[in-house]
């Protein structure tokens, strides 16, 4: 009997150890998962916000080429307009000002890919950012190398093939929409949620901005300050030396 209740005794044993170390690996695995998911979601959100962030500049140089065109046909309609259409047609060089910096992540790191996880998105984003680095090579830089002298030569700017940029600036447009719609859906990602992100990127942005100004501001007190104390001693110097 006794025997019997010595083995008793180790089975619950056992099993009270075997339920503490399954619990135990158990609930270390389901926090490790969350972790996961939230690094998932946190990065496929800064990629997110960066491709419509980069939508946004790229609409904008697809704007103002299509302004650009408006101007040149009134101007070529109008020859004696040409002497004072420099400042409109300048101002509507298309620029891209977008940041690569979470692109470079994005490509530079083989982890941002296995955290991720999603190979369709992976493929999707990656489409985008060859198209954006297409479309800066190819309507943006070329349209800015090839329009210098349109401001100089009214015959220049009467040939200048503005509509096959548009034509390029479309398609890129497009095809970066359509990557971007895509990436919303394989990850579910709301436009609320990526508004809320982008809130959050501002606010943090804005915070660090004004550090900086205040660092700046700061560094720039203390170089007046030293300007002045080198001026001083400056002075009192020449009047050591024209005292001997």
């Amino acid at each position: 009997m006794e025997k019997g209740s010595s083995w008793k005794t180790f089975l619950l044993s056992l099993a009270a150890t075997t339920f503490s170390i399954v619990l135990t690996f158990g609930t270390t695995a389901i926090i490790d998962r969350k972790k996961q998911n939230a690094e998932k979601r946190e990065m496929v959100m800064m990629i997110m916000y960066d491709m419509r962030e980069s939508l946004k500049e790229v609409g904008q140089c697809d704007a103002d080429l299509k302004e650009f065109f408006d101007i040149q046909l009134d101007v070529v309609a109008h020859p004696e307009k040409f002497n004072s259409s420099y400042y409109a047609l300048a101002t509507k060089v298309p620029l891209a000002q977008y940041s690569s910096t979470t692109e470079t992540i994005f490509r530079s790191n083989i982890e941002t890919i296995q955290t991720i996880g999603n190979i369709l998105f992976v493929e999707a984003v990656s489409s985008f950012y060859d198209a954006r680095e297409q479309y800066n090579t190819l309507v943006v830089k070329d349209f800015q190398n090839q329009s210098d002298q349109t401001f100089l030569d009214y015959n220049v700017l009467r040939d200048f093939n503005t509509p096959g940029f548009i034509f390029f600036s479309e398609a890129f447009l497009h095809a970066m929409k359509v990557d971007f719609e895509n990436c919303k859906q394989l990850m579910k990602v709301s436009d609320e949620e990526l508004e809320v992100f982008s809130e959050q990127k501002e606010k943090l942005m804005k915070s660090t901005r004004s550090k900086l100004m205040e660092d700046t501001n700061g560094t720039s007190t203390s170089k007046v300050e030293r300007n002045a104390r080198l001026q001083q001693a400056r002075e009192e110097g020449d009047k050591k030396l024209k005292n001997q």
